[in-house]
């Protein structure tokens, strides 16, 4: 279903969040960029140059031996350009074959299409691995076999070496505008995490105020999901205000802390059960109203967090 891409390396960032020992390594490629810790992933085939027609991160030094060895395999996305579609975004395992090295698609966005990504809101897809869905394409190794699940796929590739993982983002020709643009954070392989920006935390020694509880809820939750989920006029311009007003009747701030967790983990629930695909009404065209039914799930939920 994907062609394979070969890409120079642009820049190296360290951005894993393990022991210093492991050493795990992103490496942006192609039109990446990284801004406040969060990877921005863009495809543009309709501005002449081919160096951002495609971009990416590898991943590195994760303790990932076989395919069978990877146990955790996940991010969060915010499409801010266009959707998920024509494969991508995607992980892009490569693993060494008896006829050579191949690669597994691993796609990302709802099932079981992978369109029909919510814009402008941060997505959880959970952990892949076990996924029974058939997001794991395998057709390199063997025809035939591009919608496969996780257990197809261990089954076929299972004690093949890892020769690479990395983060794709390539299919700006499937948008009228010849762009698409991805936002990534967490990402987590295994034990190493990449990418994963903090929200902001309280001065040493003090205590979380109503305000600093609200600050890091949108920056864990993205600036959109927080104003769907606290916003009450048309725009959700006042969500701030509103949040710091839930905060402040929370009188303990061992119990504001806790809610802040509560909150942020209840939000990446409802952006896992967008992507998940749970439900109905992902279609495949591109009009803009295929969207609505998820969006309004996806509203609902975020408010039944806050």
């Amino acid at each position: 279903m994907r062609r394979p891409i070969t890409a120079a390396v642009a820049i190296v960032v360290a951005v894993a969040i393990v022991p210093a020992a492991l050493a795990a390594t992103a490496t942006p490629f192609g039109g990446a960029t990284v801004s406040d810790g969060v990877l921005r992933l863009v495809s543009n085939t309709g501005d002449g140059a081919a160096t951002n027609d495609f971009s990416g991160a590898s991943f590195t030094d994760t303790g990932v031996t076989t395919f069978s060895s990877i146990t955790t395999l996940s991010t969060e996305l915010d499409v801010t350009d266009d959707d998920c579609a024509g494969g991508s975004p995607r992980f892009q395992i490569r693993v060494q074959t008896p006829s050579g090295e191949k690669n597994v698609f691993v796609y990302l966005g709802p099932a079981p299409s992978f369109t029909g990504c919510s814009q402008n809101v941060w997505l959880a897809s959970g952990n892949l691995i076990g996924s029974t869905d058939g997001r794991f394409d395998t057709s390199q190794v063997q025809a035939g076999t591009q919608v496969s699940t996780y257990a197809h796929a261990l089954a076929l590739v299972g004690p093949y070496q890892v020769t690479g993982i990395s983060l794709v983002v390539d299919s700006g020709w499937a948008f009228a505008d010849r762009e698409q643009t991805v936002d990534i954070r967490r990402v987590i392989v295994n034990g190493s995490t990449f990418f994963g920006p903090q929200g902001p935390k309280p001065p040493s020694g003090q205590r979380m105020s109503p305000g600093q509880a609200c600050k890091s809820l949108r920056a864990e939750m993205g600036r959109d999901a927080f104003r769907i989920a606290y916003g009450t006029n048309h725009n959700g311009a006042n969500a701030f205000g509103k949040c710091v007003s839930t905060m402040a009747r929370i009188k303990s701030a061992t119990a504001r802390a806790a809610a802040v967790e509560r909150i942020g983990d209840a939000a990446e629930r409802c952006a896992e059960r967008q992507t998940s695909g749970k439900g109905k009404g992902h279609g495949k065209s591109k009009g803009h109203d295929k969207g609505k039914p998820q969006a309004k799930r996806l509203e609902k939920c975020l408010k039944r967090a806050a």
